[in-house]
């Protein structure tokens, strides 16, 4: 049974306050008018840091549009109530779909596409000492293409996997992150099963679990991984974890453009498209209008997943309409959640930058 969210997030963050109506704020507008989906995005000390991106800015995607991909950069300081978006110098050239990691030394960018073509490139956007700026720092390329992969962090390492991959591969790599040291890629165990496209990945302690994402097998069949994969960073060894829970009615459900953080020993995850639908869309079932639906329609997913890997138990609650959103990248810092951009429907973008503080 659903809990009340933001009851939930109260005992899960273990807030203490009278006051039950709980906060949900709103940052300036990201500046690309039509909003973005699939950026980069983190905080880089208290600043929010968002680059690249893309959407349908012209013409809508519904009449045949044409998609757009972006190499700006905008950086908001979150310490500063009054702040505005700064622009920041540009990334290489224009990218969408990459995978992302924070770190101490900036935000680091991963592989990703554009109209053009697919790329292997890594940067790391960095502040400049003493400074409002950021540049953009090239580090060594990925050993393979990547795009609509996922990114994180555990230790000294960043691991990429999942996404596309030429010949559909399915490969982990690793970058060595050690101090005074050129930053290394490493080829670790291939994660089994299908292929995963738009998964999420999380890292716990020295286990990395990866999350939902789909396969297009051929033009009428598309397999949506409703399971969840483990990998242990010590015996680099892939192992099954668990299922995702079924929605309330019994039907399956997927993390396909989601996104999700790590918090209070519980990995928490949210937004994405609505399993059936999605499914139907690609192997060719969508009704008639498919495009042109009012937002509601497409259910994107609202839920709030938190499971906990210890005990192997998931806890489901229903979030704001604001988590609802595909190709957005959710936050956290100080306790609050920061929902980035993305879908709120398939070719329509959003440019608000959410803020949940339980």
């Amino acid at each position: 049974m659903k809990k009340n969210w933001w009851l939930f997030m109260l005992l899960l963050l273990g807030a203490c306050t009278t006051d039950k109506k709980k906060e949900v704020t709103q940052l300036p507008d990201y500046p690309i008018e039509a909003g973005v989906s699939a950026p980069f995005a983190g905080f880089v000390g208290d600043w929010l840091v968002v680059a690249g991106g893309c959407n349908f800015p012209d013409v809508p995607a519904a009449e045949g549009g044409q998609k757009v991909y972006y190499r700006e950069v905008y950086a908001l300081n979150t310490a500063d109530p009054s702040s505005e978006w700064i622009r920041q110098s540009d990334l290489p050239f224009p990218v969408a779909y990459g995978a992302m990691a924070e770190t101490e030394d900036g935000l680091l960018c991963m592989g990703g596409m554009n109209a053009d073509s697919v790329t292997a490139a890594v940067f790391r956007i960095e502040k400049v000492s003493g400074k409002d700026s950021f540049t953009v720092r090239m580090l060594p390329s990925m050993p393979s293409l990547v795009d609509n992969g996922a990114a994180t962090r555990c230790g000294n390492r960043i691991y990429v996997t999942g996404g596309n991959q030429p010949e559909k591969a399915r490969n982990l790599f690793a970058l060595r992150m050690d101090m005074g040291q050129t930053p290394i890629w490493e080829k670790l165990a291939d994660y089994p099963g299908q292929q995963r496209v738009q998964p999420v990945l999380l890292a716990d302690d020295s286990l990395l679990y990866l999350f939902g994402g789909f396969e297009s097998v051929r033009p009428d069949s598309c397999a949506l991984a409703n399971d969840v994969l483990r990998y242990d960073v010590r015996k680099n060894q892939w192992e099954y974890e668990t299922e995702l829970p079924d929605y309330e009615a019994g039907m399956p459900r997927c993390l396909v453009g989601a996104a999700g953080v790590v918090h209070g020993g519980s990995l928490l995850l949210t937004g994405g498209v609505n399993y059936q639908i999605f499914k139907d869309a690609m192997e060719g079932r969508a009704p008639e209008g498919y495009m042109k639906k009012d937002p509601e329609w497409y259910c994107f997913n609202r839920d709030l997943l938190s499971y906990q890997p210890d005990k192997k138990v998931w806890n489901i609650t229903e979030g704001p309409e604001q988590m609802a959103r595909a190709g957005g990248v959710l936050l956290e810092k100080d306790g609050a959640f920061y929902m980035v951009c993305g879908e709120i429907k398939p070719g329509i973008r959003s440019s608000k930058v959410f803020v949940f503080r339980p």
